[in-house]
């Protein structure tokens, strides 16, 4: 039964496989997005009304938000990948940070990254002014950052607690 137990973790691989790909395909849909919208401006904003006309920055700021965010998405799905590879199959030589020993770490750097990620959602809807509440649209954002900054600071008080006795 152990033997078929220490077997199963390699069922893992399934969605660690599912998610690399996730990741890669966030990577490189947004960065041809961004290289394209970089030859746009270079090339043709002063033909393109709309990247000439007031407000346009706006929209390029926007635009490029929206490339940050795609990123971020994609760096939140190959953290978890990375994270559970490392904790079912094997250790793998990566930045310390990004070396995951426990559920714990793994959880903690999503959060983080998931925290980043609503920032730039907000700062890329601000941009685009697409907001009409932007205070109950803001209040909706902060919330669950307050609430996942709550979580984490009370899991490392608890964790730190649990190692002073």
């Amino acid at each position: 039964m152990s033997r078929f137990l220490v077997g199963t973790r390699y069922l893992i691989l399934i969605p660690i496989l599912g998610l690399a790909i996730a990741a890669a395909s966030f990577f490189i849909f947004g960065g041809i997005g961004l290289v394209q919208l970089i030859f746009e401006l270079i090339f043709y904003s002063a033909e393109n009304t709309h990247l000439s006309a007031e407000g346009g920055q706006g929209l390029i700021i926007f635009e490029v938000v929206e490339f940050v965010h795609t990123f971020l998405v994609g760096t939140v799905l190959y953290i978890t990948a990375v994270g559970l590879y490392q904790l079912f199959i094997q250790e793998l030589n990566f930045v310390g940070w990004l070396k995951i020993e426990s559920t714990d770490e793994l959880e903690t750097n999503l959060i983080g990254v998931t925290v980043v990620v609503l920032a730039v959602n907000f700062m890329g809807d601000i941009f685009a002014g697409t907001t009409d509440n932007l205070l109950q649209y803001g209040a909706g954002i902060a919330l669950p950052i307050a609430a996942l900054g709550l979580f984490v600071g009370l899991r490392a008080w608890a964790v730190k607690l649990g190692k002073e006795m």
